[in-house]
C-alpha cells in the first residue's frame, strides 16, 4: 500500500474534515501491523481507520498466537469468529498490489500481483473491536475476505482475495442484520483478469524489510500476465 492519503480520498467516499491516520507507504505489510480501511463509523459516515490485520473475534477471552488473516467467504456466515462481522462490520480494504508464494526450485518465490492499469482498489474486509476478558482493553482488528481462485491466477495460487467494484463500496459499507438473502453470492467481484504478476526480490519473504527494494524483479522470473 504505497499510494498516499491524497490518493485514498479520491478514490473511496469519505467524510471532509475528518482526521485521517498517519500511516506511511508499505511494502511488505506483515500479519499483526496496522492497515488502512475503509469502514462505515456508528454516525452513518465513512471513515479511515488504521487497524491491526489479524481480526480477534469479539467475544475471545485473550489474543492467541495465531490471527485470523483471512476470512474464507465460503463460510464466512457460519464462522463464529466471523458471522458477526460479515453482517455489521464490513470494510474496504486499499491496496496496490498483494504478494502470493509459489514453489519454484526447492525455494518460496515471491510474486507481486497488481491490477494492469495501476489503479487503487480495495479487498473485501471484516473487522471487529476486542475488548478483553475484563473488558478493559480496546483492539480493532481485520481480516480480508476471500474465495478460490478459478481463472488464470489458478496456476500462481488456489485462493486469492476477493477485491470490491467501485459501482458496489457503498453496499459492502452498509450494514445489514440479518444479511439480505444472496447478498454475498450478488456480489460481481473484481475479475483475475484485471491483474498481472511478476516475480520479485527475496526480500519480501523476511518481514524485516519494508522498502522499495521489495519491489525490484527477480533474476531470470519472466513477466507473467493474465491475458
Amino acid at each position: 500500500m504505497t499510494s498516499p492519503i491524497e490518493a485514498i480520498e479520491r478514490v473511496f467516499p469519505l467524510q471532509d474534515g475528518d482526521p485521517r491516520p498517519a500511516i506511511p507507504p508499505r511494502y511488505n505489510v506483515a500479519p499483526r501491523q496496522p492497515v488502512l480501511v475503509v469502514r462505515q463509523s456508528d454516525k452513518g459516515i465513512n471513515e479511515l481507520a488504521a487497524v491491526e490485520w489479524g481480526l480477534v473475534p469479539e467475544w475471545k477471552k485473550e489474543i492467541g498466537d495465531k490471527p485470523l488473516i483471512n476470512a474464507r467467504i465460503e463460510t464466512i456466515e457460519a464462522k463464529p469468529s466471523f458471522r458477526s462481522s460479515i453482517k455489521r462490520k464490513r470494510c474496504l480494504v486499499p491496496f496496490n498490489g498483494w504478494y502470493e508464494w509459489k514453489s519454484e526450485g526447492g525455494r518460496k518465490q515471491p510474486y507481486l500481483i497488481e491490477p494492469v492499469d495501476g489503479s487503487l482498489m480495495a479487498f473485501a474486509g471484516i473487522w471487529s473491536t476486542w475488548h478483553g476478558p475484563g473488558g478493559d482493553s480496546w483492539l480493532e482488528t481485520m481480516a480480508v475476505v476471500t474465495s478460490s481462485t478459478k481463472g488464470p491466477m489458478k496456476s500462481l495460487h488456489h485462493r486469492r482475495p476477493l477485491v470490491v467494484p467501485h459501482n458496489r463500496y457503498a453496499d459492502w459499507l452498509q450494514p445489514h442484520d440479518p444479511l439480505p438473502r444472496g447478498f454475498l453470492k450478488g456480489f460481481d467481484w473484481v475479475s483475475e483478469r484485471v491483474f498481472h504478476w511478476r516475480g520479485v526480490n527475496m526480500r519480501v519473504n523476511n518481514v524485516r524489510f519494508d522498502d522499495p527494494q521489495c519491489l525490484e524483479p527477480a533474476e531470470s522470473i519472466r513477466q507473467h500476465s493474465l491475458f
